[in-house]
């Protein structure tokens, strides 16, 4: 965060897939390709799918999805499945392989993958970017990749790419791609209930398929308006979630009007220098102002405390609930300066930022009369964190939202439940972080009225 606006970075055990993925969705190759990653058939001429366990993952997923779409485009459309021209897996280290189609060199290839809707052909790397998703995410990662090449063969199949050629204002580039991880989350939610062999799809990988796309967010300081903009963390996960609880019918009903886009350019020279994160005191400190305004105009009356790293409560009371944490004998706030440090290390500064937001949630809970204790306890102070970080897009002062900050916080509500913790320190057992942020969602999008 900044004092004009401030971004964040990433999560831990994710740095190297989120350099692999993101090499893979920022370049650009011939033939009119989008470029994100994608999988074999069995009638792949060059698939290496039987040596590699990623191979066959990615062989028996595109399959799968083929199938999923030649029943869902009918009954969804009213239009029939045409099935794709060819997937090919390219041994992209390998001089002597072959060019896939729209590109001219295998290499060119390397550590990204494509639909290219000219020839109707999806290909990937073989060697680095598909064997990286597997070890990192397991066979979803793999899973989520091919499902979004293969939404973008969805809308050829419906017409979008002729009316972007007609209209490429209606259609940028980052709709197009909200559309196609819309279509992937409309698929894999398919295959949880209809798993595919090979492919284990519980709410444990669905919440790895959102953090594969936290890897494809655009980098930092690139505005949604941006001709090359595919759409940050925040934006990705979303049209996912969508498409995974809404099917493809709302994917393909996608508009630049019905659709927020929030990833920004960084607002000041300063804040690009420091790549958007405040020094955690500092932050900290404006967390403790904006955060005591937010939620004590919540609750009239009450008058919320000011951060402190200690208070009534035992130490063991108080780390339950995480980084930070709230003392209902005292009403005060505790911040463990340590973890947050960590986090801000690992992540950025908005993950520590969203999860104190979270404790002034639960503490302003308790003072309005409400139980800070309970399930929906922490289901509200997770919507209320969403309604306060609205607050910041566009403040008149203090600090703003940078590039990054809505990523960070998709990171820390997959990576932990801190915000979702009540009191006590518990959370919803059946929680996981596709519910955390879609409850941080609604806060953001709908407000405080929503929680």
């Amino acid at each position: 965060m900044g004092r004009v606006s401030a971004p964040i970075d990433r999560l831990a055990g994710l740095v190297a897939a989120v350099l692999i993925l993101t090499s893979a969705c920022s370049q650009v190759v011939s033939g009119n390709a989008r470029p994100l990653a994608t999988a074999p058939t069995p009638a792949t001429p060059a698939s290496t799918a039987q040596s590699d366990p990623a191979g066959r993952v990615a062989e028996a997923t595109a399959t799968a999805l083929q199938e999923f779409w030649r029943a869902e485009l009918p009954a969804a459309f009213g239009r029939e499945w045409r099935d794709i021209s060819s997937f090919t897996a390219v041994e992209t280290q390998d001089p002597a392989t072959p060019p896939p189609p729209c590109v001219n060199r295998a290499a060119d290839l390397a550590d990204q993958a494509f639909y290219c809707p000219s020839a109707d052909a999806v290909a990937w790397d073989a060697d680095g970017l598909i064997p990286a998703l597997h070890d990192r995410f397991g066979p979803v990662g793999v899973a989520v990749v091919i499902a979004h090449e293969v939404g973008h063969a969805v809308q050829s199949r419906l017409g979008v790419d002729d009316q972007q050629g007609r209209d490429p204002q209606r259609f940028p580039t980052i709709l197009l791609e909200s559309m196609a991880d819309c279509y992937a989350g409309a698929a894999l939610a398919h295959f949880a209930e209809e798993p595919v062999a090979g492919l284990p799809l519980g709410l444990q990988e669905r919440d790895k398929a959102m953090q594969a796309l936290v890897g494809f967010r655009d980098p930092l300081g690139v505005a949604a308006g941006d001709e090359s903009a595919h759409g940050n963390a925040f934006d990705r996960v979303s049209a996912f979630q969508d498409g995974w609880t809404e099917g493809a019918t709302l994917c393909a009903g996608m508009t630049l009007e019905n659709r927020t886009f929030t990833q920004r350019r960084f607002g000041s020279e300063a804040d690009l220098a420091r790549g958007g994160n405040l020094p955690l005191r500092e932050l900290l400190a404006f967390v403790e102002r904006d955060a005591a305004e937010f939620f004590g105009g919540l609750a009239p009356g009450w008058d919320p405390p000011q951060l402190s790293t200690g208070g009534a409560c035992p130490v063991p009371e108080l780390a339950a609930q995480g980084p930070a944490a709230y003392c209902r004998e005292d009403g005060g706030v505790a911040v463990d300066v340590a973890a947050l440090e960590r986090l801000h290390e690992e992540i950025g500064d908005f993950a520590g930022a969203t999860v104190v937001a979270g404790r002034y949630g639960i503490a302003m809970l308790d003072a309005s009369g409400r139980s800070p204790v309970g399930t929906p306890a922490g289901a509200a102070t997770t919507c209320l964190t969403g309604a306060y970080t609205d607050r910041l897009f566009d403040a008149a002062e203090g600090f703003q939202l940078s590039p990054g900050d809505l990523d960070e916080a998709v990171q820390v509500l997959l990576a932990a439940d801190w915000v979702a913790r009540d009191a006590a320190g518990a959370s919803d057992p059946a929680d996981h972080g596709f519910e955390r942020i879609g409850r941080f969602r609604t806060g953001l999008l709908e407000g405080a009225a929503a929680c």
